[in-house]
């Protein structure tokens, strides 16, 4: 989601207030191995209710070791505040939690299994210290009633979540947004009872980290001990063990199958997946491979869910295929997701290309769904986190019926072919198909590039008014006559949501932009008019 306007403008300024104030403080006078917040005190208040218990010192112990390689040398290598005061954006993280006394005081936990308080067992800083990987530490930029610490890594290793939170202090601040809204004030039911988050490819933790701060029980899955590694300390960092599990399992649409996930080195961690799919082969770097079990969501969930997020780079199908039981027998009120067609579709795995749009039918047909388009760009665009959400674009069963077909012209060899003749001799329509420029203008993956990020909420659902909806995706509306062409979607957006004013005039007409320098596109644009007036343009088809 964007922000426009003056409520764009404030709630930036919100949240860049938020990072001028996400600065380490603490004292030798503070608890040792808390963070102080003293300026925010106040503000922490709203979600006192929802946080009963959760991490809020209610049967804590104090881990007082001293086995840390690098214990003892007067600098507390925790990643936490230690004795001594400091003032600082960042910390580094060299010792486990609780290994590092003498330097960092006694750290206070809640949790019921440490497990490296053996010293023959490898704490998750261990982990990632033996495997040379930096631990960065620093608050997030997020509401001040649910503060917590965050940790990740070099971002030049990793260039999207260690990046954005060196940077920032926040990812995907529009969709943490959407979170924070949806599961605040709901997470502590009135009978006492937690609702519930499922966070299938937690990764770093988040969103996952976030939903326990705001108070809710949360199920995370991540496969990746690399990953899972700053979870866990993410975890222990901000004492939610109590509401935090985490299974170590690929959600498939199989279950107790042996899956190849591979990991990049370096670059956007974040594609590592199955079989690699979605790795950036541009980017130099080693791979790594492990193989790991796959579950069901319909075995491993047994009960109704607040909020379903998958984010697992293109195998978002296979979760949801794997879900129908949960689906089908309980209430899922809110699934924010990751659509990723673009990923199949590099490898030419048409029953992978066809399973997304039909995911997204079956959610809207079958189970009750509406969809709302939030974007890829946008999901890093917050307008404040008590302000109004900026309304999305509905994905309708009348765009996915062209994704439907699409696939399935594309998979005949029919996709955007023949060329109308009077096109054949543009440069860019020497050749049939190619994606997008060749989709049907009024499908849902028009107007996507890669991959983007949606929002499904359950019809009737406490929460399925939060979700604010304005007309229907496409590069053209689904209700547009066939002699249309160029784009209709009033945000000047052409195929795959390119900015038309950004592309070059050599690329503007194929892409259902108007010609803006008729030397260079001029004829092309009159040529295309002929063609959709003759009927001619096979991509411009309707279907009833």
């Amino acid at each position: 989601m964007g922000a426009t306007g003056a409520t764009g403008a404030i709630g930036w300024l919100l949240l860049s207030l938020l990072i001028i104030n996400s600065i380490w403080t603490s004292s030798a006078s503070s608890v040792a191995g808390s963070f102080s917040f003293d300026s925010t005190a106040k503000a922490v208040r709203p979600h006192a209710r929802n946080l009963r218990n959760a991490g809020s010192g209610a049967g804590a112990r104090s881990i007082c070791l001293d086995t840390c390689n690098k214990a003892r040398n007067g600098v507390c290598e925790e990643g936490r505040p230690g004795k001594a005061a400091i003032k600082a954006v960042q910390l580094m993280a060299y010792c486990d939690l609780g290994t590092d006394c003498e330097d960092c005081g006694p750290w206070s936990t809640t949790a019921s299994n440490v497990t490296w308080q053996d010293p023959k067992v490898i704490g998750p800083v261990r982990f990632l210290k033996v495997r040379d990987f930096q631990v960065r530490v620093r608050n997030a930029t997020v509401h001040p009633g649910i503060r917590f610490a965050f940790a990740y890594t070099d971002p030049q290793h990793d260039f999207d979540v260690s990046y954005h939170m060196e940077n920032t202090g926040i990812l995907e601040a529009g969709i943490s947004t959407i979170v924070y809204q949806l599961l605040s004030k709901r997470c502590l039911r009135e009978d006492g009872t937690r609702a519930l988050v499922v966070d299938v490819g937690a990764n770093f933790g988040w969103f996952a980290v976030m939903a326990a701060r705001i108070g809710c029980r949360v199920i995370a899955f991540e496969p990746v001990p690399l990953f899972r590694s700053f979870l866990e300390y993410n975890i222990h960092l901000n004492d939610l063990s109590n509401l935090i599990e985490v299974r170590p399992l690929v959600v498939s649409h199989e279950t107790g199958k042996m899956l190849k996930m591979v990991v990049p080195a370096r670059g956007i961690w974040g594609t590592a997946g199955i079989e690699g799919l979605n790795i950036d082969t541009s980017i130099q770097s080693d791979h790594s491979s492990i193989e790991v079990p796959s579950v069901r969501l319909e075995d491993e969930i047994k009960s109704d869910v607040l909020l379903l997020k998958v984010d697992v780079e293109g195998w978002e199908w296979s979760v949801m295929e794997g879900a129908a039981g949960l689906l089908e027998k309980y209430q899922v009120d809110n699934i924010i997701m990751e659509y990723s067609p673009g990923v199949p579709e590099r490898h030419f795995k048409f029953d992978q290309m066809m399973a997304h749009p039909v995911m997204l039918t079956n959610l809207i047909s079958k189970y009750g769904y509406r969809i709302g388009h939030i974007g890829d760009a946008a999901k890093h665009f917050s307008v404040g986190w008590d302000a109004p959400l900026t309304p999305l674009k509905e994905v309708s069963l009348d765009n996915l019926k062209y994704d439907i077909e699409d696939v399935k012209l594309w998979k005949d060899g029919k996709l955007a072919c023949p060329t109308p003749p009077m096109l054949i001799n543009f440069a860019n329509w020497a050749l049939c198909g190619g994606v997008p420029e060749g989709l049907n203008p009024r499908s849902f993956r028009s107007e996507v590039s890669h991959n983007t990020n949606i929002w499904a909420a359950k019809t009737g659902s406490a929460t399925a008014g939060l979700m604010p909806l304005r007309g229907q995706s496409g590069i053209l509306d689904p209700s547009d006559s066939p002699d249309k062409y160029f784009q209709t979607n009033g945000e000047g957006l052409g195929m795959g949501s390119r900015s038309c004013v950004g592309l070059d005039p050599k690329v503007q007409v194929k892409h259902r932009c108007r010609c803006i320098n008729p030397e260079v596109c001029g004829a092309e644009e009159e040529a295309v008019l002929r063609a959709v007036a003759d009927g001619l343009m096979p991509q411009n088809y309707v279907l009833k």
